[in-house]
């Protein structure tokens, strides 16, 4: 329903007319407001998609910064500098011409992602995996065989909890699958597609840099439904207790735990063990078998036979202090 104006609204619109204040094509066009649209740059993903993916890679960033602290046995530090979505020509003209990239083939989405490493930081990645402190200020060349086969290892390594970091949202694989120096040479996505960029701030000792991660929308787009907050936290609260709950689990599963059946014993003096010949026979207290676990007789049991085996069938459980925490 169009305004209707009040009798002093129409008496200060003439005024202004009258006056010139006001032209009569002011009253008679609507202007509407155009918002300029770039095809070319077209918004994939939400502000709540982007906010989930960033939360997602924070939890990577943790994890690498523990694994590479492991391997360097030094000070890092890994935070997300920003997380956008650009295209694919626009991510490869913000790059160094000469720089380090690691493709990984991501299943089951069959695409490519690309991590873009500074070259200060992937040198004194090799500075402190071959014995050095991590200064490479000296350092300008490109990499030798030798030190593209050690940060393949490094970052194949690194990369195998990029799946844990995904796991609450999607089950994927990724695998190492080349190195590049030249961004010209690596096309894993067409020019106008839309990636998603994470810049992580990597500092390494006293180097600091960037390490990018670029993802194009090709591997996003089958999870882009599960990028809500409300999935996103529903999942999380499905899957980890249980999960948390089946791996430690199946971790004690195969602990190895030295057991012991003690059938008896007996006492000798000195003199008598000293003297004990073949065919001699040693009297021991007869009664039920231990059955000992790491020292600590926790069964008592009987002799037997299994299948032809020796065997201990028990018949009592010792409990001890604590054992009602177990479950």
């Amino acid at each position: 329903m169009a305004d209707v104006l009040s009798q002093q609204e129409i008496d200060a619109l003439l005024s202004a007319l009258n006056s010139g204040e006001l032209e009569a094509s002011d009253v008679s066009e609507k202007k509407q407001k155009v918002k300029v649209y770039d095809f070319k740059h077209a918004m994939r993903y939400s502000k709540e998609q982007l906010r989930s993916i960033t939360r997602i890679h924070e939890n990577f960033t943790r994890l690498l910064t523990s694994n590479l602290s492991a391997q360097l046995r030094t000070f890092i530090q890994i935070e997300i500098d920003l997380v956008e979505q650009v295209n694919y020509q626009e991510f490869i003209a913000s790059i160094p011409s000469k720089t380090i990239l690691n493709i990984f083939d991501v299943k089951p989405a069959n695409g490519k992602m690309v991590m873009e490493i500074n070259p200060q930081v992937a040198y004194a990645v090799l500075e402190r995996l071959l014995g050095g402190q991590g200064d490479p200020t000296e350092r300008d060349g490109g990499l030798t065989e030798i030190e593209s086969v050690l940060l393949q290892k490094v970052f194949s390594r690194a990369f195998n909890m990029y799946e844990s970091a995904w796991e609450n949202i999607e089950n994927i694989k990724v695998q190492w699958e080349a190195m590049e120096s030249n961004p010209q040479f690596m096309q894993i996505a067409s020019p106008n597609e839309t990636v998603i960029v994470i810049a992580m701030r990597t500092t390494i000792g006293e180097i600091t840099g960037r390490m990018t991660l670029c993802i194009p929308h090709l591997i996003v787009e089958p999870i882009l439904p599960k990028l809500t907050a409300h999935q996103w936290f529903s999942t999380m609260a499905k899957t980890k207790e249980p999960k948390q709950h089946e791996l430690l689990k199946k971790n004690l599963e195969n602990v190895h735990v030295p057991m012991i059946a003690e059938l008896g014993r007996g006492r000798l003096p000195v003199s008598d063990l000293l003297n004990l010949q073949i065919g001699d026979v040693i009297g021991i207290d007869t009664g039920k078998i231990q059955v000992k676990v790491d020292q600590l007789t926790r069964f008592l049991g009987n002799p037997g036979l299994l299948n032809g085996h020796y065997a201990v069938q028990i018949d009592e459980v010792i409990r001890s202090e604590g054992d009602e925490l177990v479950k």
